[in-house]
């Protein structure tokens, strides 16, 4: 690791008393099973602690700058109703209630202790408002309700094509850009010539757009001809980075980007492109924008430079145009933007804070260092995640089969290499902290496995399968405790322990809370599905939709962006002329606080667009018998 200054740590201080929300608990049975092809592992990782955290510390840091949501009151059409759906806030005090309002009148008899309400015979055009209660006293009435029927459509601007190809809206994200308390939709276009880092060949510009949810665009980016589309070059983070209120956006750029001012960025005239359409010369460059107006705030040189393109393990530019990002609350407090690059071999992850204007580099992670040596090298996923893995109230980033501690140290190394796709949650609730589930690429490695997120410790692991490019794990299944996991290469579904119980689900993409109960349904193309131990049964397909990303499949966005607890899915039309948005009709009795004020969850939003996307998890267990959930430690602006 190599340091930008030396930087002591805080002192500590103690967390504060986190007040617990009552919800509806699910009672769940464990499948007796054999675990046929398991391996327990007990061995201790590498680990490099030098400056890092000191093991099974708990004291924590706190609370967490969020976002200052309004409700996100929705009015879904269904037959003769209007379901209506809001969210509880970590700033809502303990027993509230809520009264809902239509066109001005009361509907609700007694106030409601869940958070959705269906209004039955009601007019398909009324408006709605919700008002909490607390003590008896009503507070003021929520924004008015946004309008869905079946589903609602964002409007979107097709940017204008070159000859020989077309353009369609990829990856979305949501932040609130304005500082109205409401989300705006940040997206990127990719062109239909857009390359993996394998292949060669010219592409077409990537732009990036942010629209309100009337279809209003606030600014459009282009990032010019030096910086190439395809999924491993632009992962573009939205967060609101300065706590100013309004929501940033940060990405790499190159000379003749073109911030959505209209302001060029380095030499217009620039061009980089080889012969074969790579860019392996030439400034890069880090660049905050202003989310309200897409103005380029602060650039800076990205960290780390390709240099010799050689050394990151190829000569023609595959390995090293790798790029992630993320963002983490590494103080403990406030977010920091992550930037990162290599995974197949040399790794580098530096850390950057927002502030005043200025992007300032917090500390560099470098599998080259001498501090941290060979072993560090190709630990790297397609894909990464964030949290606060040992309980100390800072971030940690989960690289694949390495931790990179919050203050730029290794945490820990499994050694088991690179991967496609890993989950980081509480997926074992019966044990304290979080776990992590991967699957492996190489043969000599096992399949996948599940280790300890605090020390890396593998809980078990499955038989090597070859190439095993998927993997999912959440609580999909209620007749067994925690996550259940599965990959491509393995014939079965497993539980906490590694053991087989039965037959696994029909996709292997992401997951979504969408009907009444706690567990997980399956995500997957284009609609949703809930797992049974016979088949699988549709709950919804998306109309008109398309997914992205090729054989990945996957929608722009997936995350509690509205309503309730419950998680909308995000897909653009198949024209690309909107991002269609689907939000649950299923009334539950569970109320939990927005997932979104759930750090953890709302990182795993930021970085879900980058590379190969992975659905977020929060930091805490949501699923069969799950516990009681304690309100997050966050604060508003």
């Amino acid at each position: 690791m190599t340091d930008d200054k030396t930087r002591p740590r805080p002192p500590v201080a103690p967390r504060r008393p986190l007040r617990s929300t009552a919800i509806l608990t699910l009672t769940a049975s464990v499948l007796a099973a054999s675990a046929v092809g398991v391996t327990s592992a007990s061995a201790q990782p590498d680990q490099v602690r030098a400056g890092g955290a000191t093991a099974g510390a708990t004291a924590a840091l706190g609370p967490r700058q969020v976002e200052n949501l309004d409700r996100g009151l929705i009015s879904n059409r269904v037959g003769d109703a209007n379901f209506l759906s809001w969210r509880l806030l970590a700033s809502d005090p303990d027993g509230v209630t809520f009264t809902v309002y239509r066109d001005g009148v009361r509907v609700t008899a007694e106030p409601v202790g869940v958070t959705n309400f269906l209004d039955r015979g009601a007019p398909a055009g009324a408006t709605y408002t919700v008002r909490a209660v607390t003590g008896g006293v009503e507070a003021l009435a929520s924004a008015a309700a946004v309008p869905f029927a079946s589903y609602r459509d964002v409007p979107l601007q097709v940017p204008s094509a070159g000859s020989g190809y077309t353009y369609s809206a990829n990856d979305a994200s949501v932040g609130d850009l304005d500082g109205d308390g409401q989300y705006e939709f940040v997206v990127k276009w990719d062109p239909s010539n857009a390359k993996d880092n394998s292949q060669s060949g010219v592409t077409g510009n990537v732009y990036v757009d942010a629209y309100k949810l009337n279809g209003t665009r606030l600014w459009r980016i282009d990032l010019g001809r030096n910086i190439r589309a395809g999924a491993h070059y632009t992962q573009f983070q939205v967060y609101d980075y300065d706590g100013d209120g309004q929501a940033e956006v940060a990405m790499k750029t190159a000379d003749a980007t073109v911030d959505g001012t209209g302001k060029v960025i380095g030499n217009a005239s620039a061009d980089h492109r080889n012969s074969s359409g790579y860019i392996l010369s030439g400034p890069e460059y880090l660049t905050m924008f202003n989310g309200r107006t897409g103005a380029a705030m602060s650039t800076v040189d990205y960290v780390p430079a390709r240099g010799t393109v050689a050394n990151w393990g190829d000569s023609y530019g595959n390995r090293v145009d790798r790029f992630l990002a993320a963002t983490a609350y590494l103080d403990g407090s406030r977010p920091s933007l992550i930037e990162a690059r290599g995974y197949y071999t040399r790794s580098v992850i530096s850390a950057w804070d927002f502030r005043n204007g200025t992007l300032t580099r917090r500390w560099t992670f470098d599998s080259n260092s001498s501090t941290n040596g060979k072993a560090w090298e190709g630990q790297g996923n397609h894909n990464l995640s964030v949290a606060d893995v040992d309980d100390d109230g800072r971030d940690e980033i989960v690289y694949g089969a390495m931790a990179v501690d919050d203050n730029g140290y290794g945490l820990w190394n499994t050694g088991m290499g690179h991967g496609d796709a890993m989950h980081v949650g509480d997926l074992i609730p019966s044990r304290p902290g979080l776990e992590e589930f991967k699957v492996d690429e190489d043969a000599s490695k096992p399949g996948s496995w599940m280790a300890d997120a605090r020390t890396g410790q593998i809980l078990w692991r499955t038989d090597s399968g070859g190439d095993n490019g998927r993997g999912v794990s959440g609580d999909i299944y209620a007749g067994s405790a925690g996550a259940e996991s599965w990959s491509a290469r393995d014939g079965s579904l497993r539980n906490t322990s590694g053991a087989a119980i039965g037959r696994k689900p029909s996709s292997i993409n992401f997951l979504v809370w969408w009907d009444g109960d706690a567990v997980r349904e399956l995500l997957d193309d284009t609609h949703i599905d809930k797992y049974g131990t016979s088949g699988d049964t549709r709950l919804l397909t998306g109309s008109g939709v398309a997914s992205n990303n090729g054989t990945k499949a996957t929608p722009a966005l997936s995350a509690d962006i509205l309503g309730d607890w419950r998680e909308e899915v995000v897909w653009r039309t198949s024209n690309s002329s909107a991002l269609r948005i689907y939000s649950t009709t299923d009334a539950t009795s569970i109320s939990l606080p927005s997932l979104m004020q759930d750090p953890q969850y709302r990182v795993a939003v930021a970085w879900q667009n980058t590379a190969y996307n992975q659905p977020p998890h929060p930091s805490y267990f949501i699923g069969a018998g799950m516990a009681a959930v304690a309100r997050p430690n966050v604060y508003v602006r």
